[in-house]
């Protein structure tokens, strides 16, 4: 079995997340992702978008490891998420449209996402982190 960067690079933010947890970065989630991606790229050698790829993946199974609950794969589109709850065994399904309604909601909308930065926005370019 070969194993390929997207899981090293994914088992180094997983490890990072773990290291950290106790600090106060566990409370700035846009501190914690930066400093993971600035971690990722300086020992693992890659490129920002691949360090800031890993690290949201990462921290998406770090963050969501307690609730009990999946993205159903077998299941998802690119318009239609299932998620699926293993102790409850229900299954939910949210369309594109409704996710990008609920991130509008002011409870979410004042969260930090990095996308609304410049983590992953086009692809197109790089741009340094912030400080």
């Amino acid at each position: 079995m070969t194993i390929t960067i997207e899981q090293t690079l994914h088992c180094a933010a997983l490890g990072y997340f773990f290291e950290h947890q106790g600090e106060h970065l566990e409370h700035d989630r846009v501190l914690l992702i930066d400093r993971c991606v600035s971690h990722l790229i300086a020992t693992k050698c890659v490129s920002q978008r691949e360090a800031e790829i890993a690290t949201l993946q990462a921290y998406g199974e770090h963050d969501s490891k307690a609730c009990g609950a999946y993205v159903d794969m077998s299941l998802t589109t690119s318009h239609s998420v299932f998620i699926r709850d293993f102790r409850t065994g229900r299954l939910r399904v949210f369309s594109v449209a409704e996710l990008i309604d609920l991130v509008k909601t002011p409870a979410l909308a004042s969260l930090p996402v990095p996308s609304t930065r410049h983590m992953l926005a086009n692809g197109i370019t790089e741009t340094p982190l912030s400080q």
